[in-house]
């Protein structure tokens, strides 16, 4: 299944964008989490390490929270949504402070 420029395999999300950037999730690691110790609040690792990437666009990002939830209910992993709203919070701060900087001269 494609998102995007993202395939979904049956044991992986790889970037199919073209150029020499790659990206791969391996889909049982695909519900890793990253707790945030200022304010203890739970994240998706690789959502958030996929957004830390300056070659993605936010439209690539978007394709690959779509993939994200798809691949987590094929590989049959526990998902929280309060878990990926917090970590969609997190992404939309990210590219507040990207557009601010920006912005910025």
């Amino acid at each position: 299944m494609e998102f995007g420029n993202w395939q979904v395999t049956d044991t992986t999300i790889e970037w199919k964008g073209g150029g020499l950037s790659r990206f791969v999730i391996p889909l049982n690691e695909l519900n890793a989490i990253r707790q945030n110790n200022a304010d203890d609040t739970t994240f998706y690792e690789w959502i958030l390490l996929a957004t830390e990437e300056d070659w993605l666009t936010q439209n690539d990002l978007f394709d690959l929270n779509y993939a994200f939830v798809y691949g987590i209910a094929k590989a049959g992993l526990d998902f929280r949504y309060d878990i990926f709203d917090a970590t969609l919070e997190e992404q939309f701060d990210q590219f507040d402070i990207e557009d601010n900087e920006d912005f910025e001269l």
